[in-house]
């Protein structure tokens, strides 16, 4: 097999979908029209909806207008997007950094990006369960147990977090958080730039 043939015309065809989609969430993320998109980047709506149906094919030059006009990198949109949508973290897991005071941290979650975020702090009883509708895209939750034991995330995706223990996701879809046991939490709330709610 030849690693360096040139992909066949269905990856195009998937590529293509997949810029579309991103450009359209991110768009719609930032409460931006396609013609507010186009004065940003000087772009017709016309290329602009050809390439958000997936049925253009831009050029480096085109993707990197429509990435400044967003305000994201264009490593962005060209990037594979089958990255996992949620991640748990178990509690210490990673490299331990020691401050001199005597203090450990463990990095929960870095975001090269602005964007604007909100921490709450979560009691959920034993038994009670709460179901949240999907937020806008771009939307994401990093929830972080401290005390009791409780289960969170999207459908089908939910991970059992214990005292220390974190989880994120990307919160566009439906999701829940159980209490397994009573339960105390912190979830801290990222939403993409120029998101308002």
């Amino acid at each position: 097999m030849n690693d360096n043939a040139p992909p066949e015309d269905g990856g195009l065809e998937a590529l293509a979908d997949r810029i579309g989609r991103l450009i359209r969430t991110h768009r719609s993320a930032q409460g931006m029209s396609l013609a507010d998109l186009a004065r940003a980047s000087g772009l017709s709506k016309t290329i602009l909806a050809r390439i958000e149906s997936g049925a253009g094919n831009p050029s480096v030059e085109t993707l990197w207008r429509v990435s400044r006009a967003l305000r994201i990198p264009l490593g962005m949109l060209l990037a594979d997007d089958r990255a996992p949508r949620v991640r748990a973290i178990p509690h210490e897991s990673g490299e331990e950094l020691h401050a001199g005071s005597g203090m450990s941290a463990w990095l929960l979650y870095v975001a090269g990006r602005e964007h604007r975020s909100e921490v709450f702090e979560l009691g959920l009883a034993a038994g009670v369960e709460s179901r949240s509708e999907p937020h806008l895209p771009g939307v994401e939750e990093l929830i972080v147990c401290v005390g009791g034991r409780m289960r969170v995330g999207p459908e089908g995706e939910e991970v059992e977090l214990g005292p220390g223990d974190a989880v994120w996701f990307a919160a566009d879809s439906a999701h829940s958080y159980a209490g397994l046991r009573d339960a105390r939490a912190l979830c801290w709330m990222l939403y993409p730039g120029g998101m308002l709610r």
